[in-house]
């Protein structure tokens, strides 16, 4: 955040269903020193993700985030697998197997564009829910209430322009099937000329 040292990553999952930006943490080499989100006691926040088939633990850092053409600024954004916080807390990694790396996350990260802004809301800024957000002191990461500006947030809602939604718009399938479709994901709903 703030600064020009960059990162590219490539190979993201674009999620419909949730809000956010999760990068394993692998595929930010060299590592990024993303200011830290901490909580009102200055200790770090980490972040708990469940899947029906596994869950993802990480730490929170504040990112300037550049999709496509579009921009937004000092982001919560988690990092998967971050190895300052290598042991998830019991009620967060009840969910199953661990998807902290590329391997089994299957991916580099995630985009969630939901239509929702943060990506829990209301009910993790008004009590601590197990299996979401933590407080990470020295002693072990315990579940904690989170700010909504605070939050990993749907960058979408932060670009500048073109901030009114999302669109996927996929290239039609052959009849037959096909192993690979192309597409776009469109910022913005009618916000621009085509």
């Amino acid at each position: 955040a703030g600064t020009s040292d960059c990162r590219t990553v490539d190979n993201v999952l674009v999620d419909t269903a949730s809000s956010g930006l999760r990068i394993i943490s692998s595929a930010i080499t060299p590592a990024l020193a993303l200011p830290p989100v901490n909580d009102g006691a200055g200790n770090p926040m980490a972040e708990c993700m469940q899947f029906a088939d596994g869950y993802s633990f990480g730490s929170l850092g504040l990112a300037d985030v550049q999709i496509g053409g579009e921009h937004a600024t000092g982001l919560a954004v988690q990092i998967i697998g971050d190895p300052a916080f290598p042991s998830a807390p019991t009620d967060c990694s009840s969910a199953g197997p661990p998807e902290n790396t590329v391997q089994a996350f299957g991916a580099n990260g995630v985009l969630g564009i939901s239509v929702f802004r943060e990506d829990c809301g209301p009910a993790c800024a008004a009590a601590a829910i197990a299996g979401t957000y933590y407080s990470c002191p020295a002693s072990g990461c315990v579940s904690a209430s989170m700010a909504l500006a605070s939050q990993v947030q749907n960058p979408v809602w932060h670009f500048p322009v073109d901030n009114n939604g999302a669109q996927i718009v996929l290239n039609a399938v052959d009849p037959a099937g096909a192993a690979l479709v192309g597409g776009s994901l469109i910022f913005g709903i009618g916000t621009q000329d085509r």
